[in-house]
């Protein structure tokens, strides 16, 4: 199946001049820049069937020629599109049915057959210049700079595409780097298509959650990490896009879990793989926990004062309320925190480092098996999750903390190899450790909104109605955190319960 393989990212105007006189570039040059005007128009049917399916319809004028080109499903991660993609040149600006009729999809093309019409264009100047790099690799860079319409709506384009031509796909991702460290870019994570879609159905995104990555039961073990890899990326770079827009805390939450499973992944990744590459970016990632962290920590201390304040006494309200004031105030600082930092060059870098990698583990010969590494992997970590579970009920906070930190990584390995032992009562493995996972992070909830309390308080400890407050909530979370303990033991025992599925 033929495949468009590229790499995107957002610039604007000012950028590009800096992008084309940037060493990385003109070392790789293999030819005059040609500029041309493209104008594409999509097509679909009025309920988007072919969307649905992950399918583009397209057809394109590029100078004087016309093109009719088909996308299929693919995927994107770390700034690197991946796509089927099937064109004709064509004589006129009309679609050609039966072209439609020699792809994958001629089933679903054959069933819309009557009812296409177009739903957005997209009008750019392109300007590409060939690409050489050392080792015989060529590519094309491009710089589209325009616009998609949907109707009366507008958005602005401005995009750099560096598409691989043939050879090592890595070298686009080596240029990428160099020119991110030096240049304010970031990646695009929406193709033009995702984007017209968007601006035409007027739909807000959605956070992007843990996918199920299909894997076969004789995939060679750094295969399916790449396949995994790709779908931690998709969740950290889709959510950090939207939380760069100022979308809800639910993107922050969902971006943090991406990093968590990236974490998890690089370790079981760290003994067929660079082992300085590996441990540099895990360091990049564990810098952006550091600033997600405190941001999550107060959304979630705004939903528990969210959750208390509807239980007040007339005569409590007031320093209650003070009290928010303030800990808004922490929360907007956090969060403008995180957005700043999902916008900068340290962000796209790493996701363009962990991109290179996902790669690299694509690339590298078969060895041990998938299989091998989820039976050492998962016997691993749930001997460390029962050691720490000991005595979990009479354990102080730093204690179930660590215990919570091994049950989350049991679990994204669960999630991640569950594929490869289909009949075996995987869900049910999950199942009881998420149960778990839940009750020792609503602890960690409750010791955190203590911990937020006191240091909302420090500046005023004299302050007789931020004192009282601050009991409110203390008793709150103590009444909360003792109904967790109750509920403890049942869901560790339905974990000790549970039968391992790798066996």
């Amino acid at each position: 199946m033929p495949t468009e393989v590229e790499l995107k990212l957002s610039a604007t105007p000012a950028a590009w001049r800096a992008v084309r006189q940037h060493r990385a570039l003109t070392e790789a040059n293999a030819g005059r820049a040609r500029s041309t005007v493209v104008i594409s128009r999509y097509y679909d049917t009025p309920s988007r069937e072919l969307h649905g399916h992950g399918i583009a319809l397209r057809l394109r004028r590029r100078g004087t020629r016309w093109l009719q080109t088909v996308k299929g499903a693919g995927d994107a991660a770390g700034g690197m599109h991946r796509r089927a993609e099937y064109e004709w040149p064509l004589s006129r600006a009309t679609l050609e049915p039966a072209r439609l009729a020699e792809t994958p999809w001629a089933e679903l093309f054959a069933k819309v057959s009557g009812r296409l019409s177009a739903v957005f264009t997209t009008e750019v100047k392109r300007t590409e210049r060939a690409l050489k790099f050392d080792d015989g690799t060529r590519a094309t860079l491009s710089f589209d700079q325009g616009a998609v319409r949907a109707g009366r709506k507008r958005l602005p384009l401005c995009e750099i595409e560096i598409e691989l031509v043939d050879g090592d796909v890595r070298r686009l991702f080596d240029l990428a780097l160099a020119l991110c460290a030096d240049i304010p870019l970031t990646l695009a994570h929406a193709s033009k298509a995702d984007q017209g879609y968007a601006l035409a159905t007027a739909q807000p995104p959605r956070p992007v959650r843990a996918g199920k990555v299909a894997l076969a039961s004789d995939v060679a073990a750094s295969q399916a990490l790449a396949a995994i890899a790709t779908d931690c990326l998709g969740q950290m770079a889709g959510n950090a896009e939207a939380m760069r827009a100022g979308r809800d805390g639910e993107f922050l939450h969902q971006l943090r879990v991406g990093v968590r499973r990236m974490r998890s992944l690089l370790k079981l990744a760290s003994g067929m793989h660079d082992a300085a590459a590996i441990a540099a970016i895990d360091r990049d990632l564990v810098a952006l926990s550091r600033v997600l962290g405190p941001a999550r920590d107060w959304d979630v201390f705004a939903g528990t004062l969210a959750a208390i304040a509807p239980h007040l006494a007339d005569d409590e309200r007031r320093g209650f309320n003070r009290l928010r004031l303030r800990a808004a105030r922490r929360r907007r600082f956090h969060r403008a925190a995180t957005q700043a930092e999902a916008g900068s060059h340290r962000f796209t870098c790493l996701l363009l480092a962990l991109g290179r990698l996902r790669t690299g583990l694509e690339l590298a010969a078969p060895d041990l098996s998938a299989t091998a590494l989820a039976d050492d992997a998962l016997a691993r970590s749930e001997r460390r999750l029962r050691k720490r579970g000991k005595g979990l009920r009479q354990a102080d906070a730093a204690a179930r903390h660590r215990a919570r930190v091994a049950a989350k990584r049991l679990r994204y390995a669960a999630e991640f190899f569950a594929p490869l032992f289909r009949h075996a009562g995987a869900s049910g493995y999950v199942d009881a450790i998420a149960s778990l996972q839940r009750t020792l992070g609503h602890l960690n909830d409750m010791a955190a909104a203590s911990r937020l309390t006191d240091e909302l308080l420090a500046p005023v400890r004299d302050d007789p109605e931020l004192a009282r407050a601050a009991g409110i909530v203390g008793g709150w979370t103590a009444a909360s955190s003792a109904r967790e303990l109750e509920r403890l033991p049942k869901s560790w025992r339905q974990f000790a319960k549970a039968k391992p599925f790798w066996h």
